[in-house]
């Protein structure tokens, strides 16, 4: 299959404005430790699966080539300092990678899978070729004995600061998306897993056409779920940019109180209206711009398929059999409305902002409306 890449929506930061503040955080439940621990505390708690290098919202632990992960066990017998590792332990039980994720996958892999032979070292060539039980015993201590400087998140920081920390943190090979913090911070229940049965979908994977890389996928589920329980006129009532509604849409879909027989309603309802849309358009026209912009076949646009499909879905069948009926106008009109530029800023730039969101649902709501009418 040729999956579609996502189209590039810019951010304008000075556009969104989101209401003050009025209950700033208590600083004194806000706690990350800074805590030196041994390498070998380390890999005790990755032979113990003590720390997921699998994450659900992270799932490409293994980018380095062997050169990149050979250099870093050079850096250790070197004894030269390492970058700062950073952890959520709210559970300790099972810690959560922030950064480091890289690094700590090259430890696991040579030391504890005892699969990583070093190779293209700069200083160490007479190491060249061997794993960590082919060394001799002074320079697997040394090893073991390396101090790594960490940070750590401690239970009582509140969920909404550690969005901001997971944001702000992270460094490495891999820069966190929204989506991944979002399902980073959100294991409790099954929230994380419900994205994931929609997504693995036949009907969603055959229209929607996207890899689960980045679990933009899971995003865009996220969308329609957030919109469907809020509708856009409500969720500009709450003063928050888009990214701020889905952290607290991923919040509840994730609680105790979120009830399977809504999910498998809100389910339902997407999968059967992404088969609708697919009567409405050819499959490259669909969730893109290729109507007036020979371009964007491969491409889907994120803003697009969240207003197509949370508008569709509040249709009757009536009104679908109608907007069926009549789609060569609906392409028509539609592709008038791609070219305005109000409506082609909301869905490229600035598609966070408050005003935007509101831009490109009333635009649209109102287009589907006349047509029917």
């Amino acid at each position: 299959m040729n999956y579609k890449e996502f189209e590039k929506e810019e951010e304008i930061e000075e556009e969104i404005q989101e209401k003050p503040i009025t209950k700033p955080f208590d600083t004194r439940n806000i706690k990350v430790s800074n805590l030196v621990v041994t390498l070998d505390n380390i890999v005790k708690r990755l032979i113990h699966d003590e720390i997921d290098l699998s994450p659900d919202f992270q799932r490409n632990s293994n980018l380095w080539n062997n050169t990149k992960m050979s250099r870093l066990i050079e850096s250790m017998i070197l004894k030269l300092p390492l970058p700062v590792f950073y952890f959520d332990v709210s559970n300790n039980n099972k810690w959560i990678v922030i950064d480091g994720l890289q690094r700590l996958s090259t430890i696991k892999a040579f030391i504890v899978d005892k699969k990583l032979r070093l190779k293209n070292l700069e200083f160490l060539s007479e190491l060249e070729g061997k794993k960590f039980d082919e060394l001799g015993r002074s320079i697997q201590r040394i090893i073991e004995e390396t101090q790594l400087i960490t940070y750590q998140m401690e239970p009582q920081t509140p969920k909404e600061v550690r969005y901001s920390i997971f944001s702000r943190i992270n460094t490495g090979g891999l820069i966190l998306n929204p989506q991944e913090i979002r399902q980073a911070l959100n294991q409790k229940y099954r929230g994380v897993k419900l994205l994931q049965e929609i997504t693995e979908d036949k009907i969603f994977i055959d229209v929607v056409k996207i890899t689960s890389k980045r679990m933009l996928d899971r995003e865009l589920v996220l969308r329609f779920l957030a919109f469907k329980k809020c509708n856009y006129n409500k969720f500009s009532e709450k003063g928050i940019t888009l990214p701020k509604f889905l952290d607290e849409t991923m919040e509840e879909i994730d609680s105790r109180e979120f009830e399977q027989q809504e999910f498998l309603k809100l389910k339902e309802s997407l999968l059967q209206t992404l088969i609708f849309l697919s009567k409405i358009f050819d499959e490259n026209t669909l969730f893109n711009k290729k109507l007036v912009d020979e371009s964007k076949t491969r491409t889907l646009n994120r803003s697009l398929f969240e207003v197509w499909t949370v508008l569709i879905s509040n249709l009757s069948e009536d009104e679908k059999e109608i907007l069926l009926s009549r789609k060569n106008v609906l392409e028509e009109k539609y592709s008038n409305l791609l070219r305005s530029t109000e409506f082609n800023d909301a869905v490229t730039r600035g598609t966070n902002d408050r005003k935007a969101v509101i831009v490109r649902f009333s635009l649209l709501e109102k287009l589907i409306k006349e047509i029917i009418s």
